[in-house]
Parts: structure tokens; C-alpha cells; sequence
């Protein structure tokens, strides 16, 4: 059994890896969990989670709140919105089984930030995924 959060950042990369449409933007391997800023462009980094308890009638359940960072070397947000686009489609509803958690992804919400160097540009997804433990 893993934790809810970590369940669901490897469902989103194992999807989001397997997407043609993605990875055509984006490489395969460009697609990781990382804590400093990229090196290679475009990329989507695993980014925060927040875990929120949501248990009723005995069954462990929390809604997690999965953030992915993606970066484009641009100076506009064009490659970097039709990656946004191309993460939500991967991810749309996406529902799954991974390491004991049932999980159920829903988007957030999306935002896009310039970068103060004026050659990055950087968005912010996010997706509520609903989590409930599978006991066995």
C-alpha cells in the first residue's frame, strides 16, 4: 500500500507517458518529479499535493489536490496552453487502480505565469483526484 497522493502522481505519469498526443509536444522522459527548475524544455514536473480527509461510512477515502508545473522555453504561452490542454485531455476522468487506492481524477483548474528571466513561460494544473483505499 502506498499513500493516496503518491497513487496518484504515478497513475497521472504512467497516462500522461502513454499519451501520443502528449508526448508529441512534450518527450516521454520530460514528464518527471523534480524539486528544482528545469534544464529541458517543454517538460511537466510533478509538482505539490495536498491530501484532504474524506472518510465516511468506514472506508478510508481523501480527496487529493495533484499540482503539475509545465515549462516552455517561449515567450508567450502558446506551447505551453496546448500542453495544459493536451495534460486535461490525458487525464480527463481518468480512473484507475494504483498501488491499493481507487482513483478518480477530475480537473481544477489552470493557471499560467510568466517567468521574471522573460524567456520561460510556466502553467499550474491542477486536479482533484478522489482517492479510496481498496482493501483487499
Amino acid at each position: 500500500m502506498s499513500e493516496a497522493s503518491l497513487a496518484a502522481q504515478r497513475l497521472a505519469v504512467v497516462t500522461m507517458r502513454a499519451r501520443s498526443a502528449l508526448t508529441s509536444i512534450v518527450p516521454a522522459l520530460n514528464i518527471f518529479d523534480r524539486n528544482e527548475r528545469p534544464e529541458s524544455f517543454p517538460c511537466v514536473i510533478i509538482g505539490e499535493a495536498q491530501v484532504v480527509g474524506d472518510e465516511a461510512d468506514c472506508l478510508i477515502s481523501s480527496e487529493v489536490y495533484l499540482t503539475l508545473h509545465l515549462w516552455t522555453k517561449e515567450t508567450g504561452f502558446v506551447a505551453c496552453k496546448s500542453i495544459a490542454g493536451e495534460v486535461r485531455r490525458a487525464l480527463y476522468q481518468l480512473a484507475g487502480t494504483q498501488d491499493g487506492f481507487r482513483l478518480s481524477f477530475n480537473f481544477d483548474d489552470a493557471k499560467y505565469l510568466r517567468d521574471p528571466s522573460g524567456e520561460l513561460s510556466h502553467g499550474v494544473v491542477t486536479f482533484m483526484v478522489r482517492a479510496r483505499e481498496v482493501t483487499p
